[in-house]
């Protein structure tokens, strides 16, 4: 089952590049370094996803829904640092499973 998990993470993950890739072709402003930074830091940590807690993957999949979500705090698709409040999820992430 946690194949399957994580499966369907990196899925939703490679959809949603998709799309960002998609979107730069009419937004040259889109912040698809940043996007690119949130993607390779969750695609890390879902190297070692049996190696966390049901609470710890379950805070893993909503930092995933909220990353792939375009109209979170800051917009992804139309703020120039669209990804921002996505990285300081990210952020988040990582203290929360023991980075800092």
């Amino acid at each position: 089952m946690a194949d399957d998990e994580v499966t369907m993470l990196r899925d939703v993950l490679s959809a949603h590049r998709s799309m960002l890739m998609g979107a730069l072709h009419s937004n040259e402003q889109l912040d698809i370094d940043g996007a690119f930074e949130v993607h390779a830091g969750l695609n890390k940590i879902l190297l070692r996803w049996d190696d966390y807690s049901a609470c710890e993957q379950r805070e893993i999949v909503r930092t995933v829904q909220y990353v792939v979500k375009t109209d979170d705090a800051i917009n992804d698709l139309t703020a120039p640092n669209g990804f921002a409040d996505d990285l300081a999820e990210l952020h988040k992430l990582r203290t929360f499973l023991g980075y800092g």
